[in-house]
């Protein structure tokens, strides 16, 4: 495939909407924001301290929108995506990162999404949930939590994303009277709820400022550490600039 022919493919799905199941990059959400959304995530784990040598599970990785900067950044066997929507990650690899990776990096994947340590294979260090409990009731989201609470190093961090009903225009249904898995709809959850389901399972979690164009950020720890004002300011806001994509109207 010629530059020119992998350019127009990509071209072609740009209006098509999100999660329509016709493309990878569609299916995971608006396509104009696609490598963005992967970007902001690869600098936010950066910035609070992922290393080439840490593991990290990218849980409900999709088509690796950010998992194409993570894995080949990690070193090899650091990376773990779960995703149960396996098509997805394959058809990325197929695509568009090519599949010699599986054998350099040597990433993980499981269609499993109950993850113990056992099945990816020891603890992780990181874990990004982006865009994940902005699609499940009450009950996945503390589901997710207790498990995630039993592969986490004590020291690691989870940085996961919720849709908050503060911020949204539209009339959204709160998570916290749903249930089960509701895409491509969306629930809001309140962050009074959101640090308490934390706690219930050992986590001490935070309200992050970093920028996403439609959810808000969270660091969840078991160690209990917090960042402080200090800390906060140095890490940004993480908004793009020089983007009329991103504007707040």
């Amino acid at each position: 495939m010629t530059r020119e022919d992998y350019e127009a493919r990509l071209a072609a799905v740009r209006n098509l909407p999100g999660g329509s199941s016709e493309h990878h990059r569609t299916y995971v959400g608006p396509v104009a924001q696609y490598d963005f959304m992967g970007a902001t995530q690869f600098r936010l784990l950066t910035g609070l301290g992922l290393r080439e040598d840490h593991r990290l599970m990218d849980l409900g990785c999709g088509s690796l929108r950010a998992g194409r900067f993570l894995i080949q950044y990690l070193l090899p066997g650091r990376y773990v995506g779960v995703e149960p929507n396996s098509w997805l990650w394959q058809a990325a690899l197929a695509d568009e990162i090519g599949e010699d990776i599986l054998r350099l990096k040597e990433p993980l994947f499981l269609s499993d999404p109950d993850v113990t340590s056992a099945a990816i294979g020891g603890p992780v260090d990181f874990v990004v949930a982006q865009s994940i409990y902005s699609h499940t009731g009450k009950d996945l989201f503390l589901r997710s939590l207790k498990r995630l609470a039993k592969v986490i190093n004590p020291g690691g961090q989870l940085l996961f994303t919720v849709v908050s009903p503060e911020e949204q225009k539209k009339k959204v249904p709160p998570g916290e009277r749903a249930t089960g898995w509701i895409y491509p709809g969306v629930v809001t959850f309140k962050e009074e709820s959101v640090l308490k389901f934390c706690q219930r399972f050992g986590f001490t979690a935070q309200r992050l400022p970093w920028f996403h164009p439609r959810q808000t950020w969270y660091r969840a720890t078991l160690d209990g550490s917090m960042l402080d004002e200090t800390q906060i300011q140095a890490m940004g806001t993480g908004r793009p600039l020089f983007d009329d994509r991103f504007d707040a109207s």
